[in-house]
């Protein structure tokens, strides 16, 4: 298992390390343009190209579906009552302890881990997380509804997309398929890139509480995790894909969020730095459990 490890974590460690290295950089990394360029290009195609190529069954797409709306209800309520007890601000840090960066380190992780397969599963589950994010996460952070924001995203309509071609079996042309595949399979790589560009230039600027909702973003996850696993009666690589993606550290579109709409934009970005790092170091032993729960040997 811990060269298994070892193959599943090195690339992530290495490509994360480039996008750094990028983005303390006197050249510099244009994220904006490659952050927009994955979300409403990359993002759609991977996840059209991977549910039709793998001919996903509608069951799957909704247990998984579920599943992610399962695990963010329960993170959300768990972070809600934490924040009330401690009197932190909930606006401001509600969707950074209840939404995971599923995207940029959860699908490579469970690719990785679980192959074709777990991608697969991985990214019926990221879609829903992607969705709350660009829809709930940033109502919040704005104080009203932003419904028309969501219905500008790409991913949905890539979505219904899978949906037409899975429930009437239509034969999609190889020329849609070349495409998808070729701009999807540059997501990944990319998010990676971005992650690490990201802890370049972000920075703490309190550290305790960054380190208390970084903390507080990984139990939330455990637990949400567990409990979605327990109460769906999960097991093999759906629960060890599960496991993997609610776990994932403070997505950084929070902090995007929370700088738009001025809400202690400085204290969430110490926590997406704060979360991730906190993350990696525990990644061997989330990677453990997951494999435990998938029974890789």
């Amino acid at each position: 298992m811990l060269m298994q490890m070892i193959d599943v974590l090195g690339p992530i460690a290495i490509i994360t390390a480039i996008g750094y290295l990028m983005g303390r950089s006197s050249a510099g990394l244009e994220t904006r343009s490659l952050s927009n360029l994955t979300l409403m290009v990359a993002t759609p195609a991977l996840i059209f190209h991977t549910l039709t190529s793998l001919h996903i069954q509608p069951e799957t797409l909704q247990l998984m579906s579920g599943a992610a709306f399962l695990c963010i209800a329960v993170a959300g309520a768990f972070g809600f009552l934490a924040l009330l007890a401690a009197g932190g601000p909930i606006r401001s840090f509600l969707p950074p302890l209840a939404l995971p960066n599923s995207g940029n380190l959860g699908l490579p992780l469970v690719l990785l881990a679980f192959g074709a397969e777990g991608l697969q599963l991985g990214i019926a589950y990221f879609f829903v997380v992607a969705l709350v994010q660009h829809s709930l996460g940033l109502s919040i952070y704005a104080g009203k509804m932003k419904l028309s924001v969501m219905l500008r995203q790409p991913l949905i309509y890539s979505v219904i997309a899978v949906l037409v071609v899975t429930w009437t079996d239509v034969q999609v042309p190889n020329i849609i398929m070349t495409t998808t595949e070729m701009l999807g399979s540059m997501m990944i790589p990319a998010m990676l890139i971005l992650l690490g560009a990201s802890l370049a230039t972000l920075q703490i600027a309190d550290l305790r509480p960054a380190v208390l909702m970084a903390f507080g973003r990984l139990t939330i996850g455990i637990v949400s995790a567990a409990i979605v696993i327990w109460l769906l009666e999960f097991d093999g690589i759906v629960a060890g894909t599960v496991f993997l993606m609610a776990t994932m550290p403070t997505a950084i579109v929070n902090y995007i969020y929370a700088e738009r709409y001025q809400h202690d934009a400085r204290k969430v970005a110490g926590s997406v730095v704060a979360s991730t790092l906190l993350t990696f170091l525990c990644l061997p032993a989330l990677l453990w459990c997951a494999f435990a729960l998938a029974q890789v040997p």
